[in-house]
């Protein structure tokens, strides 16, 4: 569908900006239009003021009628904004979405805007949690949805390393003297462990309070080279061990960031610009602050030491020197809002180059119940384990299951645990706290991840009982479908929404958006499969087209699951 759009958009300037924004109408005009394959682009906001101008112009333009039939203009009325409707020549409507062979020129175009997405950022102090799982996915299909449509993205993890907390992390290696050996084979459980002491001890003893408080400070000065080594370490064997989460989860990071990078000795130069534009105040106790809408936030102790907004301003200053981004989207909970808000203006206000439009806080609310059927939940790995050890008996205790000596059962039931878990956050919208259920998580029959697998299965099951068919020399044929019940049609359109689809989701940055257009594929699927038969279908050319239809239904979902970071089963 992507060169029908261009065929279009590349035309006026006044379109420039709509190719994504084109959206297939709903089933009742599609009704109204007799079925006509069409493509319609309500005219935004911006555009309203100028819309006699507009609406003229591309009325009189001639567009492409390779791939244009006729054009209709629909002036606005009351609520309703004014819309240009373009009518497809149904072939080549038919022939974009349904051939087998990609074009190079069908990839969605570049855009010149470089996106970070920061997400995930856990801290090294505390376990990789449940409360964890919604940065790490939703900011995932954020930064898919957008490297997907063409943006340059780079995806940060930054993880929490540093302040008074990590040195009582680090001290409580040293009570409980924790060997290189015990750290390297289980490292986020053994730091907890080690965070968990070091705080009981420092609650029963001001003294131990004091070493903490005095290693933090030689810590951030540099002085103490040995546990310099030692936090080094840490930091590599916590990567390798939340690495195996993240393969699990399917995200990956182009880089790794550390707020240690951002200590008070390596920002020294953010801090003194602070002081000299006149941004940073000092109170009476020797604290210094920035005044933030009325409020005044600390950013640097009275005893000199640094807060985590002094280390996010410099680390913010720092990505636009070196990244050069062009909009920077952090994807953390609901309750930072403040923080963010602080550090927005602030660095905005310190540095000419960075404006708030190009800084968004992608807040979401918290998940509430996720823990295992023993009540624990510790670490987000017991909770994908659970998932994983539930698929199994699911699977076990089913007539269905086929016994298949090449089949992975265990990585199947990872994964289908995984996608489960997944999609059921997912699908949620982002802001709104979520009370997870295993129940309506792990079933088949309703809107979960099982069902996207299974779908993809059944599509996977069909077309490999005729993989000897050579579906490139197949051409797609419009009459054929507007002869067939209406179920092809139908899933025919729904395979068109999937680029407006994927770019509402951008726009909003909502990935329930993906997950409700991929359980609408599902369902047109089904109901497709029920009464567009292939195996039993005698005409070759009936049968032909059909397997067409269901290979881009599978492409389709294939590439859907994959944005959402579900790893597609063949075979379940």
């Amino acid at each position: 569908m992507i060169r029908l759009r261009r065929a279009i958009c590349e035309q006026l300037p006044q379109l420039k900006e709509a190719c994504h924004a084109l959206e297939v109408p709903t089933k009742k005009h599609q009704l109204q239009n007799a079925r006509q394959p069409t493509l319609e682009w309500i005219l935004p906001s911006a555009v309203a003021q100028r819309e006699r101008e507009v609406l003229n112009a591309v009325k009189d333009h001639p567009f492409d009628c390779a791939y244009i039939e006729g054009v209709n203009v629909v002036s606005s009325s009351g609520r309703s904004a004014a819309k240009v409707e373009f009518q497809l020549r149904p072939q080549a409507f038919v022939e974009q979405l349904l051939k087998a062979k990609q074009n190079p020129a069908d990839v969605p175009i570049s855009h010149p805007e470089h996106i970070v997405v920061e997400f995930s950022s856990p801290n090294i102090a505390k376990p990789f949690h449940v409360g964890h799982l919604r940065s790490t996915i939703i900011g995932n299909v954020l930064a898919n949805l957008h490297q997907h449509l063409g943006y340059r993205t780079t995806r940060l993890n930054y993880l929490g390393d540093w302040g008074t907390q990590f040195s009582l992390l680090a001290l409580g290696v040293q009570l409980n003297n924790v060997t290189d050996q015990q750290m390297q084979a289980s490292p986020i459980e053994t730091l907890y462990a080690s965070y968990v002491a070091a705080n009981k001890a420092a609650e029963e003893s001001p003294e131990i309070a004091q070493r903490a408080r005095d290693l933090f400070a030689s810590l951030e000065a540099g002085t103490d080279e040995n546990m310099a080594k030692q936090w080094q370490k840490y930091r590599k064997y916590t990567i390798e061990d939340l690495s195996k989460v993240y393969q699990r989860l399917g995200v990956h990071f182009d880089s790794y960031e550390w707020e240690s990078q951002y200590s008070q000795k390596q920002i020294q130069q953010v801090l003194d610009k602070l002081r000299n534009a006149g941004l940073l105040q000092r109170e009476l106790d020797g604290r210094e602050v920035v005044v933030v809408d009325g409020r005044r936030i600390p950013v640097i102790k009275s005893d000199g030491s640094t807060l985590y907004l002094a280390r996010d301003i410099a680390a913010l200053l720092e990505r636009l020197s070196r990244l050069e981004f062009t909009r920077h989207l952090y994807v953390v909970d609901n309750g930072q809002a403040d923080h963010f808000n602080a550090l927005f203006k602030t660095a905005s206000a310190l540095d000419e180059r960075l404006n708030l439009e190009q800084l968004q806080h992608v807040k979401f609310g918290r998940i509430h119940g996720m823990s295992t059927r023993q009540g624990k939940a510790i670490f987000l790995k017991d909770v994908l384990d659970e998932a994983r050890d539930i698929m199994r008996e699911k699977r076990n205790l089913s007539a269905t299951t086929r016994e298949n000596q090449s089949l992975d059962d265990e990585l199947v039931c990872d994964i289908l645990g995984v996608s489960a878990v997944l999609v059921n956050v997912l699908k949620q919208r982002r802001q709104r706290d979520h009370e997870f259920s295993w129940q309506q998580a792990l079933q088949v029959n309703g809107d979960t991840g099982i069902k996207l697998q299974y779908t993809h299965c059944r599509l996977h099951s069909l077309l490999d009982n005729f993989k000897e068919v050579q579906l490139e020399d197949i051409k797609p044929d419009w009459q054929h479908f507007v002869q067939e019940p209406t179920d092809a049609l139908d899933l025919l359109y729904e395979l068109a929404r999937l680029d407006q689809s994927l770019w509402q989701s951008k726009q909003q940055l909502e990935a329930c958006v993906l997950v409700n257009y991929l359980f609408g594929l599902c369902n047109a699927t089904s109901r497709a499969l029920k009464r567009l038969p292939v195996k039993l279908e005698g005409c070759r050319h009936k049968q032909s087209q059909r397997l067409l239809l269901f290979h881009a239904a599978k492409r389709t979902l294939q590439q859907g699951m994959q944005i959402l970071g579900l790893r597609p089963l063949d075979q379940m």
